[in-house]
């Protein structure tokens, strides 16, 4: 039994609805159900808590916690559960503390996180989109502002247009607008204002998804750079730069999980 759910635990990462990530969710949970009602039926409710995992979820919900990596670690758990109750099958039953494994590796994720600065523009800010933020506001200074100019050399006027559309989205995501904090940050922060767990969420989900979608595709734009280096000769090389920035910038996303966030 697999438990796959397209390119992340909430199917596909983009959509024309702003609600398809809601949905996505709630598919998510409901799969994840169905799940433990059949490992139920086969290996017995001691290890396959239906009820266990509705209370942890209501709780992730009221904690606040960023139901991607809370859903992830559920579905990665209960797979490995599932195969150990397998192999454990012929000598007999074996206990399994689900819940602190799942911990563990929502735990684990988190660390990854907080290799990168944290910009605290609000306490009720989920963990994951203030260091997310911290991440892409260093990576936009220190990187992108050296990589840009390179790229826009190779004459490549499609490459060319990409970058600028980039550009465009840094000045939404990351630089300041009109006081300390970029418009995503502002209109995240709007939301928080509002008190509401379920808006919350689903604000933490969309701005982690854009941070997503704006690294994925300077990775893109580092790869097609380095594509076009190979076509033509230009004034300076810009392979090494591109060669290192793209490997720190590949880390980057693997750390906050964004490999399946596609751009556009």
């Amino acid at each position: 039994m697999s438990l796959s759910f397209g390119k992340t635990p909430f199917g596909k990462a983009h959509g024309n609805s702003k609600d398809d990530k809601s949905v996505d969710i709630d598919r998510a949970v409901r799969k994840i159900k169905t799940a433990y009602e059949k490992c139920a039926e086969q290996y017995g409710t001691k290890l396959f808590n239906l009820g266990a995992f509705e209370e942890r979820y209501r709780g992730a919900l009221a904690g606040k916690l960023n139901l991607n990596a809370f859903l992830h670690a559920e579905i990665i758990v209960l797979e490995e559960l599932k195969k150990r109750v397998e192999g454990e099958k012929e000598r007999g039953e074996r206990r399994y503390q689900y819940s602190d494994a799942a911990d563990r590796i929502i735990e684990k994720n988190l660390e990854r996180v907080k290799k990168y600065r944290s910009i605290d523009f609000h306490p009720d800010a989920e963990v994951e989109t203030r260091h997310l933020l911290g991440a892409a506001a260093d990576f936009y200074d220190r990187i992108w502002q050296r990589c840009a100019p390179l790229l826009k050399t190779l004459r490549r006027k499609e490459l060319a247009d990409f970058v600028e559309k980039i550009e465009n989205d840094f000045a939404y995501f990351v630089i300041p607008f009109r006081g300390s904090y970029s418009r995503s940050v502002d209109d995240y922060v709007l939301v928080l204002s509002r008190k509401n767990p379920k808006d919350n969420e689903r604000a933490a989900v969309n701005f982690i998804r854009y941070g997503g979608i704006l690294l994925n595709n300077c990775l893109k734009a580092m790869i097609d750079g380095l594509n076009a280096s190979h076509r033509g000769i230009e004034p300076q090389n810009p392979r090494p730069l591109l060669e290192r920035s793209k490997e720190i910038l590949s880390r980057l996303i693997e750390d906050f999980r964004l490999q399946d966030i596609r751009g556009y």
